[in-house]
């Protein structure tokens, strides 16, 4: 009797681990699968991580039972490496560069407008002055910066002057609205080498979402940097907070989390047109790209699969841990990345936690100019 116990218990956790590996196929099947022709699809894409996980933990079970059946776990390991990758990066010390190689260091930060809404009884403007600092003084070539906010009538948040025209910087800002206080609100590229050509990509005429280009003259070489800010997810953090209150309130719960759902379904198929808008521009580009920005996306998500198709993540090769970049309720998002492509090498890679004054922390990456 015991005996058919552990067999009927072995065969439930085998079940399980097999619908564990199917709901893993059925999730790396969705990264493919625009959400602007399936939405259902962004949803499914969302839950790769948890199916991801728990394979990781049915290996252990198997290890701990020495059971060989440890063979189905560590195969879907193998064979989906590539997307635990995304999740955790595994790059252990810094890369150095080859003597004499050329290096090109970037910023991205969504900056979240210097906080100066959030600033209208002064209180914040120490912080957003801090910010603001720590931006102009950082050491990178290039920013990329999302979000931006600059104000020639303040002299907090006159951004464009303290952190471009003080430095010496090159910049390409593209204004995506004028605000009551005739603040320029958009995006924007600073950099110490020379911009000699620009353009924006826009995502609709409504949108205040868009991307923009600068190629740069790199010692003689060119490079183009793009600068993204896709579809917000449009959930604050009122919102997630009204749904965890509403557990225990079946109506309530309904109503919150229809509305979560919506928004999100919403943002799925916003990106999934914007980055294949993006990306056909990139395909075009007679140089080595570096792509930046905020994706409003994860790495299991149709938005990141399309890039990491074409580009290489420098967080993916140089970067090391969970490397989250969304500084709110939501904790272990990545949704910040810097892609790069052929002629270029990532050597470093680093998440900014010491600034947490935007609701995103910047990151850095190090590229090496490589040798055609």
């Amino acid at each position: 009797m015991p005996g058919t116990f552990k067999r009927i218990r072995r065969r439930i956790w085998l079940i399980l681990n097999i619908l564990v590996v199917f709901w893993v196929l059925l999730g790396v099947l969705c990264l493919q699968v625009p959400p602007h022709e399936f939405w259902p699809a962004g949803f499914l894409a969302l839950t790769l991580p948890g199916a991801l996980l728990l394979n990781v933990l049915f290996l252990l079970y198997w290890l701990i039972k020495r059971s060989w059946l440890l063979v189905l776990p560590l195969l879907v390991i193998v064979l989906g490496w590539g997307y635990y990758n995304r999740l955790i990066a595994f790059n252990l010390g810094e890369n150095e560069a080859p003597e004499g190689a050329r290096t090109l260091t970037v910023l991205s930060y969504n900056v979240h407008v210097f906080n100066a809404y959030a600033d209208r009884d002064g209180s914040e403007r120490e912080a957003s002055s801090e910010m603001i600092d720590w931006v102009a003084t950082h050491p990178a070539d290039v920013y990329c910066l999302q979000e931006f906010y600059s104000n020639r009538g303040s002299s907090i948040y006159n951004t464009i002057s303290r952190i471009g025209n003080r430095y010496d910087k090159h910049r390409y800002f593209s204004v995506s609205f004028v605000d009551r206080n005739k603040a320029d609100i958009g995006t924007v590229i600073f950099s110490r080498y020379p911009i000699v050509n620009k353009g924006v990509i826009r995502f609709g005429e409504s949108s205040h979402n868009r991307a923009i280009w600068a190629d740069l003259n790199v010692e003689g070489d060119t490079i183009r940097v793009y600068t993204a800010h896709l579809q917000s997810m449009s959930i604050k953090s009122q919102d997630i907070e009204n749904t965890y209150s509403a557990i225990g309130n079946e109506e309530s719960f309904k109503k919150e989390g229809r509305n979560l759902a919506r928004r999100l379904k919403k943002g799925f198929v916003a990106r999934g047109h914007q980055v294949e808008k993006l990306l056909e521009h990139i395909q075009e580009s007679p140089y080595p790209v570096i792509v930046c920005g905020d994706l409003n996306d994860i790495p299991t998500s149709y938005t990141y699969n399309k890039l990491a198709r074409t580009l290489q993540n420098a967080f993916v090769e140089a970067g090391a841990g969970i490397g989250a970049t969304y500084n709110g309720p939501l904790p272990f998002l990545r949704i910040d990345n810097q892609f790069y492509s052929e002629g270029l090498r990532a050597i470093r890679f680093e998440t900014h936690y010491e600034m947490g004054l935007s609701d995103h922390f910047p990151i850095t990456a190090e590229y090496v100019l490589e040798k055609e």
